[in-house]
């Protein structure tokens, strides 16, 4: 029996050390309450400033003790459910853990029959849906998309409305104010049994953005609102530029844009104390050549590790990014961008890493790309898991059977954990040149394309309840009346 033996669970590295989180830490608390944030809703600032906040016009400052009384409110661990209960797809936030999904709202998709570029349609967001269901390393969904072939006011609620019968997996919405975050809530709260039930197990998370630099819109801030009030987990999250929106420095983007996010933290720990809460930011740099956000930048990767490190030093999950690329298609840079970040990300143990699907600087989503990435987060999660050391795995009875000149193949140990050992990819090719040549000298492209039409034309997902499908009809019809009596 060993006493006092100390093992690694897994691999992770820090980018910074314990007095530079501090030192962070301790600036976004002077930003809070001695620059403060705009926030541009009357409600939001009414309930602030009975916690203890000072508030001139739009500023608002936020003293430290508020700040850190709600970092020890906001939880760190928690669940998100899968909406036909397979635990296999249910999300648990907690430290160690880092899950992958698509991003939300490019205007333009890859179209996965001609893979040209247009504008995205609603029938894509049911294609995402059903790949992401599919797709074993990718944990949660979001579109890829903004639905361009409904009233532009109507295109969250229909773009949710698609996703949820077509996966299982936890969905992680936007809308655009109150009337469309009902819409999904109405969606997620009948297929879980009704508002009592959501709340023990909740299905989706909300996203909500606020501005850059230090805004806090209305629209963000009443959707925040809505979702406290109706205990639905969510993501406040801006997305900052850096040379741009925030300071061109790693270390002043991650302070000003978790100052940011945690205006949201104070609010929703203030109205409703415990709600999930995931601190965000989506940081990169703004090319000074193009004036793009560069999705593919190793200053991505970069930031968003420190700030990672920094949500975690807090004691707060973070909505991280990754899987994404600049590239305009499925080729070697998309996968060279888009595999490092990932592995970044598995590293850094980003709670929630979104985005994985992003091209074009995220004018355009790819569920291509997405399934390239899944190949490339397994590949991560795989290092990341690191190395079991113990009696079994150390091997040495099996070491000294064998002994010189012997091998392994026949051997009880070797059937035991081969397949627990190894990972074995999906679109990876480890033919010899005559078997590939054989099976049509496919590259990577053409095997993520096939694989994304295979998954097309023969995965089923679990269907939603009876009445989760009337909800639907009646949101969507409503929505629509809605609409038509404002225009």
């Amino acid at each position: 029996m060993r006493t006092n033996y100390r093992i690694n669970s897994g691999i992770r590295f820090n980018v910074l050390s314990k007095d530079q989180l501090q030192a962070l830490f301790d600036g976004v608390l002077h930003l809070l309450e001695y620059t403060g944030l705009d926030v541009h809703h009357e409600e939001a600032r009414d309930i602030l400033q009975k916690s203890g906040a000072t508030i001139e016009g739009l500023r608002v400052r936020i003293p430290a003790y508020l700040v850190k009384r709600a970092l020890q409110m906001a939880p760190r661990s928690f669940t998100i459910f899968a909406r036909d209960g397979n635990p296999d797809h249910d999300i648990h936030i907690g430290p160690g853990r880092a899950y992958f999904g698509p991003g939300p709202t490019p205007p333009n998709f890859i179209d996965v029959e001609t893979l040209e570029r247009r504008p995205f349609l609603k029938s894509d967001a049911r294609i995402v849906a059903k790949v992401v269901d599919a797709l074993p390393n990718i944990d949660f969904c979001e579109s890829l998309g903004t639905i361009s072939d409904v009233q532009f006011e109507l295109a969250a609620s229909y773009e949710f409305a698609e996703m949820f019968p077509n996966t299982s997996k936890p969905i992680v919405a936007w809308s655009y104010g109150w009337d469309d975050s009902e819409d999904i809530h109405k969606i997620a709260v009948a297929e879980a049994g009704g508002q009592e039930a959501f709340e023990k197990r909740p299905n989706y998370i909300h996203y909500c953005e606020p501005l850059s630099p230090l805004v806090s819109t209305f629209e963000a801030v009443d959707k925040l609102i809505f979702a406290v009030r109706h205990r639905v987990p969510l993501i406040f999250t801006p997305c900052p530029l850096a040379g741009g929106t925030a300071p061109v420095t790693a270390a002043g983007i991650i302070i000003q844009s978790t100052a940011e996010s945690w205006m949201g933290l104070v609010l929703s720990q203030t109205i409703q104390p415990g709600i999930p809460f995931f601190m965000g930011g989506v940081l990169s740099v703004m090319d000074m050549s193009d004036m793009i956000l560069s999705y593919g930048a190793p200053e991505l990767s970069l930031m968003m590790a420190g700030s990672t490190e920094l949500a975690h030093y807090a004691g707060i999950p973070l909505w991280q990014t990754g899987g994404c690329t600049d590239s305009k298609v499925l080729d070697e840079q998309a996968a060279l961008e888009g595999s490092l970040s990932c592995f970044f990300s598995a590293l850094t143990g980003g709670d929630l890493c979104h985005d994985v699907g992003y091209t074009e600087s995220g004018m355009t989503g790819s569920i291509l790309q997405t399934a390239m990435m899944d190949e490339a987060i397994g590949y991560s999660r795989r290092i990341t898991r690191g190395i079991d050391v113990n009696d079994e795995t150390l091997a040495t009875n099996v070491i000294h059977k064998v002994g010189p000149n012997g091998h392994y193949l026949y051997e009880k140990h070797t059937r035991r954990h081969f397949k627990s050992e190894y990972w074995y990819p999906n679109l990876c090719d480890r033919h010899s040149f005559e078997e590939w040549e054989k099976k049509g000298r496919t590259t990577m492209r053409d095997r993520v394309i096939t694989r994304v039409q295979d998954i097309l034309g023969t995965h089923q997902t679990s269907p939603i309840k009876p009445d989760t499908e009337a909800a639907i009809r009646e949101v969507l019809e409503a929505a629509e009346d809605r609409v038509k009596k404002s225009a």
